[in-house]
């Protein structure tokens, strides 16, 4: 039986120490490479990125892309999105990498659930060399189908990295907003809220890479951008609660970068939980210390 065609995009910026790796991860798929189209975005890379991937094109033969100017991830997923062909598709970054098997394990059970719309695995979260973290560092979820409600009090460890979704899906609900710095909650939660399911696997689908890119310095851009992604279900019953949660989730790493506006999020913050516990420590610590 002919295998369905599974689009894959990878946007890239300055990544060039991490790509090859991704990269090798899709393209020696156990899904076999003829069953796949890869597209690769750079946003204009200021390292040796274009170069990297350029090599990699001329062996495997996949799409690339070299924008002439900046245009943002959002911008470049809806690019790419025009070029997709296959029944569906994955957007992994470009500093993280696959198991060889996940394509097969995610194909096969969304061939047998037409009910749902994406589904993503646990991931083992690695080192900026690509060796695994500490077992306490480490979380696998059981296998679970996630509400509308569930993904907007964040009660969804989901990894975006391994998620694949129907490009059918994708057309009905619209693409991403290029206004965002952030695209993956957004498109979860028009998803979620058109009715459809998100389900987790329980298999080890990918590597999540831990490194200094991805820290705790872009936690206000990132908590300031969700928040403007949640506001545009204000009118829902539960959106005081999901507001009062992402600044309960995001109050400790606030605290560690921004005092001032971490002092603005304390009073939604009070909590009996172990984010506001670290916050108020974060907060009355000294900066030097």
């Amino acid at each position: 039986m002919k295998k369905p065609l599974v689009s894959v995009i990878i946007p890239l910026y300055n990544h060039e120490q991490y790509i090859k790796q991704t990269i090798e991860s899709v393209v020696k798929q156990s899904y076999d490479l003829k069953n796949i189209q890869l597209i690769v975005v750079d946003d204009c890379s200021p390292d040796n990125s274009a170069k990297v991937v350029s090599e990699l094109a001329n062996v495997y033969g996949f799409e690339f892309i070299v924008n002439e100017k900046n245009k943002g991830i959002c911008a470049n997923l809806n690019y790419a999105l025009s070029l997709v062909k296959g029944k569906y598709v994955c957007i992994t970054g470009s500093d993280d990498y696959w198991s060889l098997n996940k394509l097969d394990l995610q194909v096969s059970y969304m061939e047998s659930n037409d009910n749902v719309a994406v589904c993503s695995g646990n991931v083992i979260k690695v080192d900026s060399d690509g060796i695994d973290l500490p077992l306490d560092k480490q979380k696998k979820s059981p296998a679970r189908t996630y509400s509308f409600e569930n993904v907007l009090m964040r009660d969804f460890p989901f990894s975006t990295t391994c998620a694949m979704i129907r490009k059918s899906v994708l057309d009905e609900v619209g693409y991403y907003d290029s206004n965002l710095k952030i695209e993956d909650y957004y498109m979860w939660l028009k998803i979620s809220f058109a009715g459809y399911s998100i389900h987790l696997l329980n298999d080890i689908l990918g590597y999540y890479r831990i490194h200094n890119a991805n820290t705790i310095l872009k936690s206000w851009l990132i908590y300031s951008e969700m928040k403007k992604i949640i506001a545009e279900y204000k009118n829902h019953v539960i959106y005081p609660q999901a507001l009062r949660r992402l600044k309960i989730v995001y109050f400790p790493q606030i605290a560690q970068i921004d005092k001032k506006r971490a002092v603005g999020m304390l009073p939604a913050a009070i909590s009996h939980t172990r984010f506001f516990y670290r916050g108020l420590f974060y907060l009355l610590k000294p900066l030097n210390s």
